[in-house]
């Protein structure tokens, strides 16, 4: 699918339904099956988090059936794959060596489904770009589908606390919003900013409606992902800097009125959080990463043991009134760190920032493709360093924040010469 100036939204649709029809008749039974099943995954994650890590283990471990019974293991060659296999190594011994190995090298085990998802994505599922492209119009669909979900929760029950909480009950559906659906967000940006038709003004409206529905979520850190990350891919593709500038002011005045009409919200987006940026023992957030830190202390070299912060704060803050205790620091590296030590903080980065830089490599090289070019923005965007963050071996995080990562991958083979994918 390629985008140009005469493209129309219908085309767009119309050529993305017929040629994903066309993939799948394509196929046997069985793996037409089991890519219908991967192209759900945007709306089983509108489910519930058990439902959701069913789907995404599921392909993980069908990925490495499938590998191991037809010989297939060139994918092991890449650099970014094998980086998330010594993390992993890192991370099990780590567990291994901890006052409580059981428990860590559990949570250690089976937290590879999440890196296995993304290979999966890039070296099986998303080998044919018109299935690449209907998973992202299936994720499109399913990010409307939430908005029009939270619009709902606004009109009958409104905020929580400053929070929204449908369709989980749990205060996490700008998750959904920012992580699930930042591979096609950030597409709708650079396609509103760089396109002359009519596709241009509707990727601009819904990029806007869901920037406005991820602000009333209240979740602040994933409304400056989709902000920062939607300026950074609005750079990327051919951008027109009139309808760039442009874009940047609409979106800027929809949210003063927005917390002029509100201004519970634009406190809660403004002074509170300046007034909790982690500059001192004042910070409710300095409060938390610090426990992350003193862990990393008292074991520096492979840490306390993956996911062991939660059960073991209490124990390292000590009678420390200042500190708070929570599952984890708030903060990837600051976790990474405290977890595994700073041989997992070293191999973890490395992982990290191999996917980031594999990414930009490649939309570098093949800046016509708007998909390929803004990828490498997702990974960029939700494994920024300094930024509050969920729980780097924890199950709900992990499913939003994998699914956009696996997608951002599975673009990879967009390019004419896949030279990152094998």
């Amino acid at each position: 699918m390629v985008f140009t100036q005469t493209t129309t939204i219908k085309s767009a649709l119309m050529t993305i339904w017929h040629d994903a029809k066309q993939a799948l008749a394509e196929m046997s039974g069985k793996a037409r099956a089991l890519h219908i099943f991967w192209l759900a995954g945007p709306f089983i994650l509108l489910i519930e988090r058990s439902p959701a890590d069913l789907w995404l283990t599921f392909l993980a471990l069908a990925f490495v059936a499938r590998a191991i019974i037809y010989k297939q293991g060139a994918w092991l060659s890449v650099f970014w794959v094998r980086a998330a296999f010594a993390f992993w190594a890192v991370t099990l011994l780590s567990a291994l060596l901890s006052d409580a190995p059981a428990y860590a090298f559990g949570e250690a085990f089976i937290w590879i489904r999440f890196p296995l998802f993304a290979m999966a994505t890039l070296f099986w599922l998303g080998t044919d770009r018109r299935l690449l492209y209907a998973m992202m119009l299936s994720t499109a669909l399913g990010l409307l589908v939430m908005c029009g979900i939270l619009s709902a929760e606004l009109l009958i029950e409104g905020q929580k606390g400053g929070r929204l909480s449908w369709p989980y009950g749990d205060l996490v559906p700008g998750n959904y919003v920012a992580k699930v659906g930042l591979p096609v967000f950030t597409v709708m940006v650079a396609l509103a900013v760089s396109m002359k038709s009519r596709i241009a003004g509707v990727a601009g409206f819904v990029a806007l409606f869901t920037m406005l529905i991820s602000i009333m979520t209240g979740e602040r850190i994933n409304f400056l992902i989709r902000a920062c990350g939607g300026m950074l891919a609005g750079l990327l593709w051919k951008p027109i800097w009139s309808r760039y500038i442009g874009l940047v002011v609409i979106e800027v005045l929809a949210v003063v009125l927005l917390f002029t009409a509100a201004p519970d919200v634009g406190n809660r987006y403004v002074d509170t959080f300046i007034a909790q940026l982690p500059t001192g023992d004042h910070s409710v957030y300095y409060k938390t990463m610090a426990p992350g830190m003193m862990a990393f202390e008292q074991n520096p070299i492979l840490g306390i043991g993956t996911a062991n912060f939660r059960n073991m704060c209490v124990d390292i803050v000590g009678d420390l009134p200042n500190l708070q205790c929570h599952p984890h620091p708030h903060n990837y590296y600051i976790q990474m760190l405290g977890e595994t030590g700073i041989i997992g903080f070293i191999f973890g980065t490395v992982f990290l920032w191999s996917i980031i830089i594999t990414l930009f490599k490649a939309g570098w090289r093949n800046r016509e493709n708007v998909v390929l070019a803004t990828a490498w923005v997702v990974p960029f965007g939700l494994f920024w360093p300094i930024a509050s963050s969920a729980d780097f071996f924890g199950q709900w995080n992990n499913i939003f924040m994998w699914s956009a990562v696996a997608l951002a991958l599975g673009a990879l083979n967009l390019a004419p010469d896949n030279k990152d994918v094998t």
